[in-house]
């Protein structure tokens, strides 16, 4: 008899799962990374400043606007008729040299007018001074002065004329016949010195007679007389400038006044060229507001026609460490006396005596290295977070106690060389719009190529940086 083979029972077991060592360490990384990167975008970010070496001076922006005094004389018309100008603006006369012609009815004013379109009535040195004149024209022009051109004008009139040669004139005047030269009137100067045809009724100020009003701008009207105008007997037609001394008023500030109190020299730059000067100085009082009287002995007949006139005051250049305005803060010291210093084993760390207590109410006496901020007035700026008000100080024969209280103001910025804020004070000597030049070289103060936080009022002392 034959057994029935019996089908074997299979059982299936779960494999086991191992974690894979290579997805776990990603998983990990990533997910740091995530989180990293959800703080990096939601801290503040804070700016950081590399300190600089740089120079400036203070007024290199500032201009002043100031008012011309001159040794003017001004010269009236005898009689009514039309002008003709031969000495130009600026130019020198001699005492009885030819000025400028009156002709009543006109006809001398046309004849010198023909000559000038003659052939060889000026010379190949006319032409020359005349190309001159038009290339420093050219040179110095600005769209924004366009009332120069007048002026120009004038002068290449007044050349044109002044070169003509005298002899022909002396010619024309030979052939008028007696009525007409009745009518003709050559003005002659009565005293040598330089010739200009701007008149503004300033002729005749003084420096101490000036009042607050003569400075408006606004108010300020000139005549500029040029060949053939039709002009009024005792007119005035030019004036005579007989000294090269001259004064240039300018308005101060408060802070203008501390600052050049004690100058007596002073060099200005000249807005519209550059062309410096120097020359005395002085600080006098108009209707009560301070005015500085520069005195200048050169380049008067530069500035002939001109009533007011643009200077910068050139100052030595202060040289220093360059760190931007928003950098600085304002921080709150205690002081200590310096009397009340101790050096611990390296006698360049200053350290104090503190008396401190346990809670039997023990005193004992102890040693503490606080940061030293600065050293001012034989007062020692420590941070006020490392002692606190109402502290007793011990000298080390327990002679005499200080109870720590008196605070004082440092100014300063935070350097982050180190990963975290500290305060480090600066000495202002010198500023521009945005940036402030600093003493270099300091006890506890900044080097050039330091980093500091560039606003301040985004951290505060002590502060981990990251950037």
């Amino acid at each position: 008899m034959s057994r029935k083979k019996k089908n074997p029972r299979v059982v299936k077991y779960r494999k086991k799962r191992y974690a894979n060592v290579g997805v776990v360490i990603f998983l990990a990384i990533f997910i740091y990374f995530l989180i990293y990167t959800a703080m990096f975008m939601t801290r503040d970010k804070i700016s950081v400043y590399e300190v600089i070496y740089g120079k400036t001076a203070e007024s290199a922006n500032k201009y002043y606007e100031g008012l011309i005094l001159r040794d003017e004389t001004v010269n009236l018309a005898p009689s009514s008729g039309y002008l003709n100008c031969f000495v130009g603006e600026g130019n020198k006369v001699s005492v009885g040299g030819a000025v400028y012609t009156i002709d009543e009815n006109g006809n001398v004013t046309n004849l010198l007018q023909e000559s000038l379109s003659e052939q060889n009535a000026l010379t190949e040195e006319n032409y020359a001074d005349i190309k001159e004149i038009i290339s420093q024209f050219s040179l110095n022009y600005k769209d924004t002065h366009f009332d120069s051109v007048y002026n120009f004008k004038v002068d290449i009139d007044a050349a044109l004329l002044e070169y003509v040669n005298m002899n022909k004139i002396n010619e024309i005047i030979s052939n008028m016949n007696e009525q007409n030269l009745s009518l003709f009137n050559m003005i002659k100067a009565p005293q040598s010195g330089i010739v200009s045809y701007v008149i503004d009724g300033y002729e005749d100020y003084e420096y101490n007679a000036l009042k607050l009003s003569d400075f408006d701008k606004s108010r300020y009207t000139s005549t500029n007389n040029k060949s053939n105008d039709l002009v009024a007997a005792n007119t005035p037609i030019y004036k005579t400038i007989t000294d090269e001394k001259w004064d240039i008023i300018i308005p101060l500030s408060e802070d203008d006044v501390k600052k050049y109190f004690e100058d007596t020299l002073m060099k200005i730059r000249f807005k519209e060229d550059g062309l410096t000067a120097v020359g005395n100085f002085e600080i006098i009082y108009i209707e009560g507001k301070p005015f500085g009287k520069i005195t200048l002995n050169q380049y008067m007949v530069k500035y002939s026609s001109k009533r007011f006139i643009d200077i910068q005051i050139v100052e030595k250049p202060i040289e220093g460490l360059k760190i931007p305005k928003t950098s600085l803060v304002d921080m709150d010291f205690y002081t200590i006396p310096e009397r009340f210093a101790t050096f611990g084993g390296n006698t360049k760390d200053v350290g104090f005596l503190v008396e401190k207590y346990d809670d039997e109410g023990n005193m004992t006496v102890e040693y503490v290295n606080p940061q030293i901020y600065q050293l001012i007035d034989g007062q020692y700026y420590v941070n006020t977070k490392e002692f606190s008000a109402g502290m007793n100080l011990t000298l080390e024969d327990n002679s005499e106690k200080y109870t720590i209280s008196a605070k004082a103001s440092l100014t300063g910025v935070y350097n982050i060389n180190n990963g975290y804020c500290v305060f480090r004070e600066v000495h202002i000597l010198a500023e521009s719009t945005d940036y402030y030049i600093i003493e270099s070289g300091t006890t506890y103060g900044l080097l050039v190529y330091d980093h500091i936080v560039l606003d301040s009022d985004t951290v505060d002392e002590n502060q981990i940086v990251y950037h």
